[in-house]
C-alpha cells in the first residue's frame, strides 16, 4: 500500500476514534477514497464538534494520487455530512502556518481565522 502523510492526525488519536462505541456528539467519522483496485488513496475525517460548525479533522492523499481531485472529491463528502448535520459553516487547522496543504484550501474558499486556523462558508 502507498503511504498516506496526516500531519493533521495521529494514529493514537484515529484508532480511539475507531474505537468510540456508537461515536462521539458531532463525530461524522472517516471516509476512505479507493482507486478501481481498491487500494486506499485517500482519507478525511470530520464532524461538527459545535452546533453550526463543521470541522475538517483530517484530510489525507497518497502521494500518487495528488492532484486528480482525491482531495477535494473527500473534501465535498464530508462537507455534505456536515451541511447535513447542520454546519453553516467549516473549519480546518493546519499544523503549521505555511502548510504544503494551505493552497488547496485557500483556492476552495477557506480563508483565514488566524495563522492555522482557516475557515469557509458552507
Amino acid at each position: 500500500m502507498r503511504r498516506l502523510i496526516s500531519a493533521q492526525c495521529a494514529l493514537p488519536r484515529i484508532r480511539a476514534e475507531i474505537e468510540i462505541p456508537g461515536g462521539a456528539p458531532g463525530w461524522l467519522g472517516w471516509l476512505v477514497a479507493t482507486d478501481t483496485e481498491g487500494t486506499v488513496v485517500g482519507v478525511a475525517a470530520g464532524g461538527v464538534p459545535v452546533p453550526g460548525e463543521g470541522e475538517v479533522y483530517a484530510l489525507a492523499v497518497a502521494s500518487g494520487s495528488r492532484r486528480r481531485g482525491v482531495g477535494t472529491a473527500l473534501l465535498a463528502a464530508a462537507t455534505d455530512r456536515m451541511r447535513n448535520f447542520g454546519a453553516g459553516d467549516q473549519r480546518v487547522e493546519l499544523p503549521a502556518e505555511a502548510d504544503p496543504a494551505l493552497p488547496f484550501y485557500t483556492h476552495l474558499g477557506f480563508a483565514a481565522l488566524s495563522a492555522r486556523r482557516w475557515s469557509r462558508t458552507l
